[in-house]
């Protein structure tokens, strides 16, 4: 019977209870005339509790042990952030140290979020989907766009938060402008830098340009979401979800490029439509089977949340954000400069109107580009040696259109 018990538990929970079982040889040896339980009971009454009382506190001993190991290695997972590549002589524990800051653009990459309770994963030179950096981002690594070169930064946040202190989401907002208060200081100019997130990651980048207006030069954001799954999501969350989007579709205006995705189990396009509404910001709304003809392999039991993450996005969309981003930071070059806390230029300025970038037909939501036939787009006059590698058909479609 024992044996078929610990047959069904997971390895950790056999050997645990293992190390259980072995005190209770050891519980005989107890003097039982040395316990308080002794005025009141019999010697084998004592027996008995010594008996739990031993093993219990065994059992505690042993679990705090291994939530110690699993919060060490949680911990050394949520890194401060890296560059992709890494870059080691770039960062160290007095901030940055980006050689030649003036001739380059950064991307700054966020990552998704966990639940509230438990400290985000982070690992931007890994492989998960939603806590590293996808592929079609580190394409951009080492392109020159605008006479500027692409380099990616990945900081990891999100921490756990405790019963009183703000919100996940609003600490990570509060997060994005210590990055970009460091990266002011290695001296990148704030016009330069572009925020891209999937997920919370996205939506933190869409509520930090509202409440810091002008603060990068854009954001491009795959999937935006805040709050968990729709389908789970609590009342009360779902009224905090409720009042962040109306706090973004105040904003005055936010250059940004959105994608959103068909039956995306967290916000749909639909429940994306208000930031169609936000001037300056582009929605694009993605189908979830195929992207331009390129299908997209969805594991069993999952959504389109990650399709950024995945070949159908980077192989048909990579281009798209290389001229988002050049039409971003020419424009921006030759922008007049304007006051803020990291001297950025005006947000008149860092705006692009969904007609400069798209000629689709709209979607079912107002302002929503269908772009299940794909885009129209145009060569992002990539230097020679730094032109990423595109697919045959986006070559193709570009070439048309030069």
């Amino acid at each position: 019977m024992l044996k078929s018990v610990f047959r069904g538990l997971p390895r950790v929970a056999r050997n645990q209870l293992r190390r259980v079982l072995r005190v209770l040889p050891r519980v005989g040896h107890h003097r039982c005339v040395e316990h308080p339980l002794n005025a009141t009971a019999s010697p084998l009454a004592n027996s008995s509790k010594l008996l739990v009382h031993s093993a219990l506190r065994h059992f505690v001993k042993t679990s705090h042990a291994v939530f110690l190991i699993a919060f060490c290695f949680h911990a050394k997972a949520s890194a401060l952030g890296e560059f992709v590549p890494k870059k080691e002589n770039w960062k160290n524990s007095r901030g940055f140290s980006i050689p030649n800051p003036s001739s380059k653009a950064v991307v700054v990459f966020l990552h998704g979020s966990f639940i509230e309770k438990l400290d985000d994963k982070c690992d931007p030179n890994g492989q998960a989907s939603g806590f590293s950096v996808p592929e079609v981002v580190r394409q951009l690594v080492g392109v020159e766009i605008a006479g500027l070169e692409v380099v990616v930064y990945a900081p990891c946040d999100g921490r756990a938060t405790a019963l009183g202190e703000p919100i996940k989401i609003d600490q990570r907002v509060a997060a994005i402008e210590e990055t970009l208060a460091e990266l002011g200081r290695a001296g990148v100019d704030p016009s330069r830098i572009v925020l891209v997130g999937h997920s919370a990651g996205g939506w933190a980048a869409l509520l930090h340009e509202k409440r810091y207006p002008g603060g990068v030069n854009s954001v491009i954001a795959f999937a935006p979401a805040f709050a968990g799954k729709k389908r789970w999501r609590p009342d009360i969350w779902q009224q905090r979800h409720d009042e962040q989007a109306a706090e973004i579709e105040s904003a005055d205006r936010i250059p940004a490029l959105v994608f959103s995705f068909d039956n995306d189990a967290y916000n749909t396009p639909g429940d994306l439509g208000f930031l169609s509404r936000v001037k300056g910001t582009t929605l694009l709304r993605m189908p979830d089977k195929a992207i331009a003809g390129v299908a997209c392999e969805t594991p069993l039991f999952a959504s389109s949340h990650a399709h950024a993450y995945r070949k159908c996005f980077s192989d048909t969309q990579g281009i798209v954000l290389l001229e988002f981003l050049h039409k971003q930071l020419r424009r921006q070059k030759v922008a007049a400069p304007a006051t803020h806390d990291h001297s950025v230029a005006s947000p008149d300025s860092a705006s692009i109107s969904t007609s400069t970038l798209l000629n689709v037909s709209l979607g079912e939501s107002p302002g929503i580009g269908n772009t299940n036939m794909g885009l129209p787009f145009a060569s992002a006059q990539l230097a020679p040696r730094t032109q990423p590698q595109l697919q045959p058909r986006d070559q193709d479609q570009a070439k048309k259109l030069r």
